[in-house]
């Protein structure tokens, strides 16, 4: 898959913040004088510092691996980018528009037209069938029962459950269930993919094909990702670039040929 030529970026974070403790937003204000406050002064003041002073951009059609060790914030990150939780400080902007400006109504607009979401935990509706769980998203939308039925099925044949649509979740490998969730995600046509390591609960051999799937997803999809990940095999196999919690990001040209 070829690199994003150079265009506006689709998301665009600055110094962005995330301090869990009693009234972070004041505290981090009062420090702006005197600099980026380090961990141990953070610490020292009472707050955990999950996500300290992060910048970055993402072009469209952009894959972006996020990678950290256990408790290094990277989850956080995510989430305050599709602002599941709410940043201490920093600036979010997505397709033009101030993340943290939103009201609720204007968030769950954007949320419903531009973003779609998988984490490690399939959250499927047990109830319901793998038909119900994909067209779920698109029942909430108001979208009538024809034609969320017809993308449900367009969706789910794409990510090669075709033949499953009236199995339960239960009936289902884990690899299968993960299809589905991705399947959900994918029914609302999003423009940017949030995925919190969501190959990470299952076994080598799943996950391997689960990556192959989402290689071949991605190539014939090419949405802007953010996808997070403790694993840096499955890192260089999937990334264009990688963002160390931390660190530095790393070029396209380090990983894996077999992306190329």
């Amino acid at each position: 898959m070829a690199r994003p030529s150079p265009t506006a970026p689709l998301i665009s974070c600055r110094h962005l913040w995330k301090l869990f403790g009693e009234a972070p937003e004041r505290w981090l204000a009062e420090q702006g004088a005197n600099g980026v406050p380090d961990v141990d002064t953070i610490a020292q003041a009472g707050y955990i510092p999950a996500v300290r002073d992060v910048s970055l951009d993402i072009e469209p059609g952009e894959m972006l691996v996020v990678m950290g060790l256990s408790g290094s914030g990277k989850s956080t990150l995510l989430r305050c980018l599709s602002r599941l939780i709410e940043s201490t400080a920093g600036d979010i902007n997505v397709d033009g528009q101030d993340l943290r400006a939103l009201d609720a109504r204007g968030l769950i607009e954007l949320r419903r037209r531009k973003m779609g979401m998988v984490f490690q935990n399939f959250a499927l509706l047990p109830n319901r069938s793998v038909l119900e769980n994909v067209a779920f998203p698109l029942q909430m939308r108001g979208q009538d029962r024809h034609a969320r039925r017809e993308r449900a099925l367009e969706v789910i044949e794409l990510v090669g459950l075709a033949g499953r649509e009236d199995y339960f979740p239960r009936e289902l490998s884990g690899g299968q269930q993960q299809r589905v969730g991705i399947a959900r995600s994918l029914a609302i046509e999003p423009d940017i993919w949030f995925l919190d390591e969501p190959f990470s609960a299952l076994d080598p051999l799943i996950r391997r094909e689960m990556q192959d799937e989402f290689v071949r997803l991605q190539g014939l999809l090419g949405k802007t990702i953010v996808f997070v990940t403790h694993d840096f095999d499955e890192a260089l196999r999937l990334a264009d670039r990688i963002a160390i919690v931390g660190g530095h990001l790393i070029p396209r040209s380090t990983r894996d040929p077999s992306r190329s």
